[in-house]
């Protein structure tokens, strides 16, 4: 059995464990075949060429904070390939709350089964439907939604009986579970005293998705000595992310509440660390 094909069934146990019909998860794959061939770190082609990044770079430095635009950007990327902003920013949010990179594809899968079901018309059809046409159809336009979405959903319709008649013979069939790339947890150590301490260094640049790392606690700790009232307790929630705001507006900075190598800069620390 080639590694797509393991791939497949894992997703199609997936998604019969979450509800769906045979004919259900054939409409998945199908969909997700054509998305990104079944390659959970998949960079939509086009930003490849515009953001200048393969597909391991943008997946490095989207989970490593150096890359900040992941939600903003409009590129397709993952299994699925999401791409508006509201959808990447629920995804993102989902991988780093496991502790995982945003390219680890056991989560991904997840994370596609838990959104579908807000998409309720194609999570209807898949969950009832035995009919593979029917629901590869449904997929493509009520949850994938691409460019020409009533000629791919037609096509893909008519694919998706192929995958259909994969799963009827290899139903059971022994898988092997893709490989993952889990990050370690972004939970804060601690030195003898219980105070937490950087894991990296120098510091990441973090946003409001990077609650827990230990590079908010050191932002809370520098912001204090600075004079500001904020809690330190790791949490990088919209009052902490307004007062980063009123410092880089104050220090000339851009007012965007991304805590970069220059906002590390005017918080008090060297410039040498950035270069």
């Amino acid at each position: 059995m080639t590694g797509t094909e393991s791939k497949a069934l894992y997703i199609a146990e997936q998604c019969r464990k979450a509800g769906m019909t045979l004919a259900g998860a054939a409409g998945i794959l199908i969909n997700i075949e054509c998305e990104s061939a079944f390659k959970s770190t998949n960079l939509q082609d086009t930003y490849e060429i515009s953001l200048g990044m393969n597909d391991a770079q943008y997946t490095s430095r989207v989970d490593n904070g150096t890359y900040t635009r992941f939600t903003s950007d409009s590129a397709g990327y993952g299994l699925c390939q999401w791409t508006a902003g509201d959808r990447k920013d629920g995804m993102i949010r989902f991988h780093k709350s496991r502790g995982v990179s945003i390219g680890d594809f056991r989560t991904q899968v997840d994370w596609m089964l838990q959104e579908i079901r807000g998409f309720s018309y194609a999570w209807k059809i898949c969950a009832a439907s035995n009919n593979p046409y029917e629901c590869g159809y449904a997929v493509c336009k009520y949850y994938e939604i691409p460019a020409d979405t009533e000629n791919k959903a037609k096509y893909r319709g008519g694919e998706a009986q192929r995958w259909y008649d994969f799963l009827a013979a290899n139903m059971g069939a022994e898988v092997v579970i893709p490989e993952s790339d889990p990050l370690p947890k972004q939970s804060a150590a601690v030195d003898e005293e219980g105070i937490p301490i950087p894991q990296t260094w120098p510091p990441r640049t973090i946003d409001m998705h990077c609650t827990g790392w230990p590079e908010v606690w050191l932002l809370q700790a520098m912001m204090k000595c600075q004079g500001s009232n904020v809690l330190v307790d790791g949490i990088l929630a919209q009052a902490l992310t307004e007062k980063v705001r009123q410092f880089q507006k104050k220090n000339r900075l851009d007012a965007d509440g991304v805590v970069g190598p220059m906002t590390w800069q005017r918080l008090g620390l060297s410039a040498e660390l950035f270069r």
